[in-house]
């Protein structure tokens, strides 16, 4: 497989195959990043394709000073705060009404429809209370448990000291901790 240095390299130097490479490896990554921010399917298709836009104007100046991934995270980050802040106020999902696609695929079968039933109204209630936390510790819960990056990454990511991560990190579990107590 070509290292992503080499295909950034061919994507400078005029062959546009390598920036189509970099966009089929990392495409459903960076769709998955937007859409557990923004909770939207077409909100996320819209942004992710923004995401690749802004990545190859900003390419040429890639300065190798972290992974492309990296670097594209920190693009898909900062597109869907920018996107949210847009829409401040105004939720792009409401989880409270529909089920989040990961969890309709994680439903047990109809072996059991009662527990079947709890199950997804939990789900429904946790993606509701992860989804009314506020952007950062939302953005670092979901880096932390669905990305599964250390506090160090995140750190990079966001460009901000790892003291910060850890904070939000531990408001973000004690704000879900809070909402979904009646469900322990």
């Amino acid at each position: 497989m070509v290292e992503d240095i080499e295909l950034i390299r061919r994507f400078c130097n005029g062959d546009e195959t390598g920036f189509d490479e970099l966009v089929r490896r990392y495409q459903q990554r960076v769709y998955a990043v937007v859409y557990r921010l923004v909770r939207n399917p077409e909100d996320a298709t819209e942004l992710a394709q923004d995401v690749f836009v802004r990545a190859y104007r900003a390419l040429p100046g890639f300065k190798h000073q972290s992974g492309f991934y990296t670097w594209l995270y920190r693009i898909a980050v900062n597109a869907s705060f920018s996107f949210l802040k847009s829409r401040r106020g105004r939720r792009t999902a409401d989880a409270g009404e529909q089920l989040d696609q990961e969890a309709m695929m994680n439903l047990p079968s109809a072996d059991h429809p009662v527990r079947a039933f709890e199950q997804a109204r939990q789900r429904k209630a946790i993606a509701a209370a992860v989804d009314a936390l506020p952007n950062r510790q939302r953005l670092i819960f979901v880096m932390r448990q669905h990305q599964d990056l250390t506090n160090d990454e995140i750190a990079s990511v966001l460009k901000c000291p790892v003291g910060t991560v850890k904070a939000n990190y531990f408001f973000a579990v004690r704000n879900l901790r809070q909402r979904l107590k009646d469900w322990s």
